[in-house]
């Protein structure tokens, strides 16, 4: 019996030290000095891409549309009424055949098929949306996962809303923003803990973006403290069955 009770203490003791490893270790961190920071805090429509599925809407043209949002056949991923873009960045499309859309934002790609159809229409009106563009949040939200962006414009507040919220445990001063710039994984570093500046840190999110909020301490604590604790009834469990095997 004593050799279970110091097995009982050790796993504690042991369980009680383990910590839990951030994720996103990096110290290429952005300060509000660098010129790189523009890039988080600036408006920027995103860029059609190839590979992108995308939906053409053409008013009163629904034969020429593809994912019409037009109509009550209006279209998403999961019905499969859209086109992906070649790696060329070209789509093929009714009419007209093979136009590059790759390198535009989506007004420009609107305007250019505008003029397109235009030689074939009298005043077309064409909306392009783009269905996989996404931004991630992981860590101490209440729903993290991938959110879709829909209007092609989210804000980091909005998606913490979407995500339902900080959870109990969140360290809300340090919220990480990860962004590809350049072929170089940046990240900045937002606390919400104060209102100051809070136009500067609602930073507007870009595709593929990822945001990280991190856990405070206490998570780490209550979460070792739970694992003795199962730890320690398991070792119980097991001393008593001993106890009564050696009776």
């Amino acid at each position: 019996m004593r050799i279970l009770f110091v097995a009982i203490i050790a796993m504690i003791l042991i369980s009680s030290c383990t910590t839990t490893q951030p994720l996103f270790q990096t110290e290429n961190f952005v300060s509000p000095t660098d010129s790189t920071f523009q890039q988080f805090i600036n408006i920027a429509e995103p860029i059609i891409r190839p590979g992108d599925k995308i939906t053409i809407s053409i008013w009163g043209h629904e034969n020429l549309s593809i994912g019409s949002v037009n109509s009550s056949f209006s279209s998403n991923v999961g019905t499969g009424k859209w086109l992906v873009l070649n790696e060329e960045g070209e789509a093929n499309l009714p009419k007209i055949g093979r136009r590059k859309l790759s390198g535009l934002t989506i007004n420009e790609a609107n305007y250019s098929l505008q003029k397109e159809y235009g030689r074939i229409l009298k005043d077309p009106i064409i909306n392009i949306k783009v269905l996989n563009h996404f931004v991630t949040i992981l860590g101490e939200v209440n729903s993290p996962g991938k959110y879709t962006i829909d209007n092609e414009q989210i804000s980091l507040i909005q998606l913490i809303g979407l995500s339902s919220g900080f959870s109990p445990y969140a360290k809300n001063d340090q919220i990480e923003v990860i962004r590809n710039v350049n072929g170089e994984a940046i990240k900045l570093q937002v606390s919400f803990r104060e209102l100051t500046g809070l136009n500067q840190k609602n930073i507007l999110l870009q595709p593929d973006d990822i945001v990280y909020v991190a856990p405070e301490k206490s998570k780490v604590s209550d979460d070792n403290l739970q694992k003795a604790s199962i730890i320690a009834g398991i070792l119980t469990g097991a001393a008593v069955i001993v106890s009564v095997l050696l009776r």
